[in-house]
């Protein structure tokens, strides 16, 4: 996945927050009751958040709007469909549309309480913002 980061940079200007520990992260999953997936763990151990062009991941040590405890239960507390083991990676900001990320690593669009899968890990949506 570091390739995409990489190529993010080339292409943007990439903001990134202070990365975490699997501390922080193992508190954030606890707080979820929702386990990360192994590539969004790996993301905040590197970044802990980043943002590029009209991009915005959710991610810790970042101010409440985009960090994903924070989001996350938020969007659990609005609609008690939300699906049990997601958590929110990007809140496009369009027309109710949320990115999320589940515990293997798929990525969905969630909008009006239905989830479509639309990648099958971050690298690949990620790629897809370049």
């Amino acid at each position: 996945m570091s390739n995409v980061f990489d190529e993010i940079n080339k292409k943007h200007k990439m903001f990134k927050t202070q990365s975490v520990n699997d501390d922080v992260i193992k508190e954030a999953e606890n707080k979820l009751g929702r386990a990360f997936s192994d590539e969004y763990k790996k993301y905040l151990l590197q970044f802990g958040a980043i943002s590029f062009s009209s991009t915005e991941l959710t991610g810790l040590n970042i101010e409440k709007y985009a960090n994903v405890v924070d989001v996350t239960l938020k969007e659990i507390e609005l609609n008690e469909d939300f699906p049990k083991d997601c958590v929110v990676l990007e809140n496009v900001g369009i027309e109710g549309v949320l990115i999320l990320i589940n515990s293997k690593g798929h990525v969905f669009e969630w909008q009006n309480n239905s989830a479509i899968k639309i990648y099958d890990s971050m690298a690949e949506y990620l790629s897809s913002k370049l």
